[in-house]
């Protein structure tokens, strides 16, 4: 199945692209995500720094949530800071 992967502020940069399509083999977690993305992509070890963070169609993942089979897309984006 292919998924819109999209990367936001300083990891698109590091990564060098704004967005990815994945074939993914479902099910998987985010965290094979980032290790597929990690070998997959130019600069990819930058998803697996610590603190990046991801979101499902829109709603928080953590590494070892499940992707569903109807998922959209897939974002990752470095840690959120608010005050």
């Amino acid at each position: 199945m292919k998924v819109n992967i999209v990367f936001f502020a300083s990891l698109k940069e590091k990564i060098g692209q704004s967005s990815h399509l994945a074939e993914l083999d479902l099910p998987i977690t985010i965290g094979q995500l980032k290790q597929q993305l990690s070998n997959e992509l130019n600069q990819g070890d930058a998803i697996l720094e610590m603190g990046i963070q991801s979101s499902v169609d829109f709603e928080f993942a953590r590494d070892e949530d499940l992707i569903p089979v109807d998922v959209k897309e897939v974002a990752f984006f470095p840690p959120v800071t608010g005050g």
